[in-house]
């Protein structure tokens, strides 16, 4: 099988790329505009055997996208920017491609996914985006535990600490990252009607060793979908963690004011204050506090040491899934994969997956 990865020598492709040769059977091509870091990845890469070769293109060179797609059996989007996703997905139908893409969500991104149903369906390919693990794991949790235990509510709150001061990300990745924060639609499902504001922020345990921390709301698609797929849930949403009070009360708020006016200062701010000021501990984790239809309560919680390789490991899970079964249609990740298999498979990568106090 083959499977191309764009935006290979960022911070996501790098550890997709490593996992999809531990994969095996993979025919694996890394893709980015800088042939250097290309080659470094490449040798990089060597020790864990398998096939692969580098193409360095720029993704507005469709010719050269098209050439490297027409052979896979899977792309993968882990560029720097959400904008790229529909635009590789087109090119991924046109060459009869799946595609997964590990980018944010957005609505304007949905809107133009979801126009691509009818030609995913015409190609017979599967077109899946908010990959990885934010967005990507909150839906497939909810899933997971309403197939067992139906839901009448569903609240995940996630928490992802970086070193930031240890990273190198370009600089189309850090205005991204900012925009996204500005987009940040804090709208969650409450009692049976959409309501929007931090003020419904909740608390929740990481089980971190620093007690209980506040999450604010931010809608993701894949719970809207879940919504609509599911009339007996009466609530659901998904929080997340801030980056300490220096950076949440005083960097971002700056930062976010600034990003309409100047977006390239915007960007530097924020990084400045996050390499300076945000806490330097490393650890992922997403905890889901459920109450079924009968009253029960249920605490899912999904974890990982690495931020990256939390990210990364559910996306090849899914590609997993994708070259198993490559279902026609556009589709979040969280939709589009088999719940207990896919948990039970970043479970075998490492990924700590407990139900109940529990390992799955």
């Amino acid at each position: 099988m083959r499977v191309v990865v764009l935006g290979a020598t960022g911070q996501a492709g790098r550890v997709v790329s490593r996992l999809l040769l531990e994969e095996g059977g993979i025919d694996l091509v890394v893709c980015g505009r800088n042939e250097s870091r290309l080659r470094a990845l490449e040798s990089s890469l060597s020790d864990n055997g398998g096939s692969v070769s580098t193409a360095a293109f720029d993704l507005s060179d469709s010719a050269r996208l098209d050439s490297v797609l027409e052979s896979a059996d899977v792309v993968i989007g882990a560029t720097s920017s959400w904008r790229d996703g529909p635009w590789i997905a087109e090119r991924a139908i046109q060459n009869r491609t799946s595609y997964l893409g590990i980018y944010m969500s957005t609505p304007e991104k949905w809107t133009q996914l979801r126009a691509l149903q009818d030609d995913c369906l015409k190609q017979q390919v599967a077109v899946v985006d908010d990959g990885g693990v934010h967005p990507g794991l909150a839906g497939a949790m909810i899933r997971f535990v309403n197939e067992e235990s139906p839901l009448a509510a569903a609240w995940v709150g996630g928490k992802f600490a970086l070193r930031w001061s240890a990273l190198d990300l370009a600089p189309e990745t850090i205005l991204d990252f900012v925009a996204e924060l500005r987009a940040m639609d804090p709208t969650l499902y409450l009692d049976g009607e959409w309501v929007r504001g931090y003020r419904h922020a909740r608390r929740f345990d990481f089980e971190d060793g620093r007690g209980s921390t506040s999450c604010v709301p931010m809608c993701l698609e894949e719970v809207r979908e879940l919504v609509k797929e599911v009339p007996d849930l009466r609530s659901a949403g998904f929080f997340i963690a801030g980056f300490g009070p220096l950076v949440d009360y005083a960097v971002l708020p700056l930062g976010l004011a600034l990003g309409g006016l100047h977006p390239s200062a915007a960007a530097r701010w924020v990084w400045w204050g996050l390499r300076r000021f945000a806490s330097s501990e490393e650890c992922a984790a997403l905890v889901l506090q459920a109450m079924t239809r009968d009253g029960r309560q249920i605490r899912l919680r999904v974890s990982h040491p690495d931020a990256y390789a939390l990210t990364a490991i559910p996306a090849v899970a899914a590609v997993r899934q994708l070259l198993a079964a490559p279902r026609p249609g556009a589709w979040t990740q969280a939709a589009f994969v088999e719940p207990r298999p896919f948990f039970e498979s970043i479970q075998t990568r490492g990924v700590s997956v407990e139900l109940e106090g529990h390992a799955l």
